[in-house]
C-alpha cells in the first residue's frame, strides 16, 4: 500500500509538471527567436494573434483591406508571392525598441510567419496612438519605400488591378 502511495504521488508530480510546461514550439518558437534575434529586451508573448490565407481581396478593393496593406507595405517582401498561403501573426510586448524613443511606451511587434518561414513583421507603440503600422525595425512606409504615401499607394493600387486582369488570385 506504502509503495502505491508512493507512486500516485510521483503520479501527480509528473502530471502537474508536464501540465505547468509552457515550452514555446513550432512556429511560436520561430517567431520568438526571431524577436530575440533583434535585440529587443523584456519580451512579453501574446500568442498567436492571427491567421489568414492571403487573397488579393485582403489588400485591395474595401476599406477592410486597409489594415492588411499598411502592414504589407513596410515588409521588404512582395505579397504576391504569398497568395493562397496561409500568415500566422505572432505578437510581443517589448522594450529597447528604436519606436521607444518618439512614443514614451513599450512598443508591440508582430512577426509573420507563412510555411513556418517568418516572412516579415511590424511594429506599433503599446499605447492607444492612432495611425499606421511602422516596419519591424521601426520605419515609415515612407522610409521603407522610398515613395511618398500618394505615390506608394498608387503603385499599389496599380500592382493589385493588374494582378485582378491577369487573373492571378
Amino acid at each position: 500500500m506504502r509503495y502505491l502511495n508512493f507512486g500516485i504521488l510521483i503520479g501527480l508530480k509528473l502530471l502537474i509538471l508536464v501540465g505547468c510546461n509552457n515550452e514555446v514550439t513550432g512556429d511560436e518558437k520561430i517567431a520568438e527567436q526571431y524577436v530575440m534575434a533583434q535585440g529587443y529586451k523584456d519580451i512579453t508573448y501574446k500568442g498567436e494573434v492571427y491567421s489568414y490565407t492571403l487573397e488579393k481581396s485582403k489588400l485591395f478593393e474595401s476599406t477592410e483591406s486597409i489594415p492588411f496593406q499598411q502592414a504589407w507595405g513596410v515588409q521588404k517582401v512582395e505579397p504576391e508571392k504569398y497568395f493562397g498561403k496561409v500568415i500566422k501573426i505572432y505578437g510581443y510586448t517589448v522594450q529597447n525598441h528604436p519606436l521607444e524613443k518618439i512614443y514614451k511606451s513599450k512598443i508591440n511587434v508582430y512577426i509573420m510567419l507563412s510555411k513556418s518561414e517568418v516572412i516579415g513583421g511590424y511594429s506599433f507603440p503599446d499605447n492607444d496612438s492612432d495611425g499606421g503600422c511602422y516596419s519591424l525595425d521601426g520605419k515609415t512606409l515612407e522610409e521603407v519605400t522610398g515613395l511618398s504615401y500618394k505615390e506608394w499607394s498608387d503603385n499599389w493600387k496599380k500592382n493589385m488591378e493588374s494582378h485582378y486582369a491577369n487573373g492571378t488570385r
